[in-house]
């Protein structure tokens, strides 16, 4: 084969341009076989043999007028070493049998070797030129338009200094496009202040989360930063439709996502929470959220919604994730996303449900004594309204109270209550010394005040990737929160029914997270919170506040064989635990946060009780056993903040009950679990202290705590 040179080419201006190896037309292997015909006939002539082959079509000019401006017999093209079109072809002689026989045998003299290394040669050099030519044009500017898209719309804020009201502004997202397709965005909040005009800002890559606040009166949504998170104060806005503050929600939450890269279901690793309002949240951890001794801090982390409506959840590393509604229905997670108002590229096709969940509404109806009438719905200048809330701060009439949010429908009327705790007579009615107190079900000669709560139902119907497991109710489920060996072995999976039964679920995987069967474990009494560790050990909470721990649980005995009791704090009654690796948390009625010491391998019950912390309302320990609770009373800018999500800092082998507290997102959130997030933190080696030689390393801020 001969080897490719530089050759020339004329160009249809009649110039002539010199191309390099790898450039231009290539050599074929017809034109390899006209160049060895040249080179064995002689008399051919040398310069022709240079001539470019891919011109077909029409005749060269320039050739045309070399020869005289007359057509070249076939014979005479081959002989030069010349391509010949097909047009060419169809107005000329054929050769004589003496030329095809020639050239015949010449392109049998081609051997598969040689082909193979022209096949080698050509890639190498396409691949050449196409280095050269992206390096000559690296120095333009990337063909990739930055565009700008703007939405705006009228909206109500409430304002962020005294006296606070809401006021009408106007409200504008832009996001932009980089050059590497990456996203971005501002949101303002245009108002007026002493007749000036003046605006409010936050960056879409700052939004740690967005919480629809639905009430009677306004369609809210609250924006948190990490300095809105610190001061518990978030930018609230109010638009003037339901329809339009949902649009308003999925368009931000699509560009908060963006702006992050996140997508799609969430890991495995995820944290899930739920507010309040019934709403579902996942956070991605990082592997330095737990990390030593400078975590993420808890306010940075980013919330996005899920789909559906649930009271509970919890979930595990191997991404099985089970939830409980208001209504006791339980749940099992179907591995898709979006669902409720996200619609489009923000919600997943498939894995996407109808869900339904009931609620009860509760007022209460309040009444003192009196010494002629009896107990009267008249009470003193400084008491609580005679109809009110479980607080006794706000009026509610049974007609004048109307569902949670547009959303709920009313599928019941008002009646009495008598599923209250502590007791009622048989009339609804709890008696105290007066408001507030401890309420019991009988009077007494020293009970002053008396209340009864009444109850009505009401119903909710929303998509998500959430399905049913029926039939039994359910209060309380607790998953073995570390992997198992294979996606097909069992994962321990126990729960409590609505009644009090403590069950075990059979079945469950991976492949088949919804499992397949309950199995009955017999108790003395009802219980109300269930708990299993990493290592299968389970506790649980009984009605009447005491503890108990299953014996012999194992993957052999799923249910173990019997219950200890494990004695109470003392004066306090327990009503929620969770276990993680090796630690044992408890929360009591009183708010109080409680870790259980002397836990072992050989003695899983351990010994004794020590306080934590006050102001808790739930707890959750993960595989690692890292400790995150949902907090009352945080103090914020302006006022308490109850339902915060709180994260155990210092946690470590050493010292399993940590050091201090580290405020997240809140409030009005109601429940958390990261008992799926078994991400190892990265290993920090710092510098000894002793050593002269190295500066102190930073200390950081000091943590609240409660």
């Amino acid at each position: 084969m001969s080897k490719i040179e530089k050759k020339t080419h004329p160009n249809l201006d009649g110039k002539i341009n010199t191309l390099k190896p790898g450039e231009g037309a290539l050599t074929l292997p017809s034109q390899i076989i006209a160049e060895q015909a040249n080179k064995k006939r002689p008399g051919t002539n040398k310069k022709s043999r240079h001539r470019t082959v891919g011109y077909t079509g029409r005749r060269d000019e320039h050739h045309s007028r070399h020869q005289g401006g007359r057509d070249t017999p076939l014979s005479q093209s081959i002989q030069a070493g010349q391509a010949v079109s097909p047009w060419e072809r169809g107005r000329t002689p054929l050769p004589s049998p003496a030329v095809l026989q020639s050239v015949q045998s010449m392109s049998l003299s081609v051997s598969p070797a040689q082909t193979d290394a022209w096949r080698k040669q050509i890639f190498e050099q396409l691949s050449e030129r196409s280095k050269r030519e992206m390096d000559n044009f690296r120095h333009y500017e990337q063909a990739i338009e930055q565009s700008v898209w703007v939405k705006k719309g009228p909206m109500q804020w409430w304002r962020d200094w005294k006296p606070h009201k809401w006021i009408d502004v106007h409200f504008a997202l832009e996001q932009f496009s980089g050059a590497e397709g990456d996203k971005d965005g501002i949101l303002f909040i245009y108002y007026n202040y002493n007749e000036e005009k003046k605006y409010l800002h936050a960056f879409i890559n700052e939004v740690t989360i967005l919480v629809p606040v639905l009430n009677n009166s306004k369609h809210t949504f609250a924006i948190y930063t990490p300095e809105r998170i610190k001061q518990r104060w978030p930018i609230r806005l109010a638009a003037a439709t339901e329809l339009e503050m949902y649009d308003w929600l999925a368009l931000l939450s699509v560009c908060c996502c963006d702006s992050r890269g996140i997508h799609g279901p969430p890991s495995k690793q995820a944290i899930w929470s739920i507010t309040c309002k019934g709403d579902i949240f996942v956070s991605e951890p990082s592997s330095a959220l737990e990390a030593m001794p400078y975590p993420t801090p808890c306010d940075q982390m980013f919330w996005r919604q899920v789909g559906g409506h649930l009271r509970l959840v919890d979930c595990n590393s191997l991404g099985i994730v089970w939830g409980i509604g208001y209504d006791h229905t339980a749940w099992v997670y179907s591995g898709g996303y979006g669902g409720g108002f996200f619609q489009g590229l923000a919600s997943s096709t498939d894995n996407i449900y109808t869900q339904t969940d009931v609620k009860s509404v509760h007022i209460y109806e309040n009444q003192r004594w009196n010494p002629v009438t009896g107990y009267t719905n008249r009470g003193l200048p400084t008491d609580r309204y005679m109809w009110s809330d479980a607080s006794g701060y706000h009026e509610c009439t049974r007609a004048g109270t109307k569902p949670p949010s547009p959303q709920w429908t009313w599928v019941s009327d008002w009646a009495v209550d008598y599923s209250v705790s502590g007791g009622t007579d048989r009339e609804g009615w709890q008696y105290a010394a007066d408001f507030p107190a401890s309420y019991h079900g009988f009077k007494t000669i020293k009970d002053f005040v008396r209340r009864r709560r009444w109850a009505r139902k009401c119903k909710l119907t929303t998509t998500g990737p959430w399905q049913e497991i029926p039939p039994i109710p359910l209060s309380d489920v607790t998953i073995l929160p570390c992997a198992v060996h294979s996606s097909m072995d069992p994962v321990p999976l126990w729960a409590i029914s609505d009644k009090g039964d403590v069950l075990c679920r059979l079945g469950v995987t991976p492949l088949t997270p919804a499992g397949t069967s309950w199995l009955h474990v017999g108790t003395d009494q009802p219980f109300k919170s269930i708990s299993v560790g990493a290592a299968s050990q389970v506790w649980g909470i009984a009605r009447d506040g005491s503890a108990f721990y299953r014996g012999s649980v194992s993957a052999q005995s799923s249910a173990g064989d019997c219950w200890y009791h494990i004695p109470s704090p003392a004066k306090q009654k327990l009503k929620q635990v969770s276990v993680g690796k090796t630690s044992v948390y408890t929360v009591d009625e009183n708010g109080n946060l409680w870790y259980r010491l002397g836990v072992t391998p050989s003695y899983p019950q351990g010994s004794s009780w020590e306080h934590i912390s006050n102001n808790v309302r739930k707890v959750s320990v993960g595989p690692l056993d890292q400790a995150w609770i949902i907090a009352d009373k945080v103090q914020g800018s302006h006022s308490l903040s109850c339902g915060t999500v709180c994260h155990r800092l210092g946690v470590q082998p050493m010292e399993p009950k940590g050091q201090s507290w580290d405020y997240g997102i809140g409030g009005g959130w109601d429940h958390i679990t990261v008992r799926g997030n078994s991400m190892e933190p990265p290993h920090i080696h710092l510098p000894s202290v002793t050593d002269p030689s190295l500066a102190a390393p930073h200390t950081p801020l000091p943590a609240r705590s409660t």
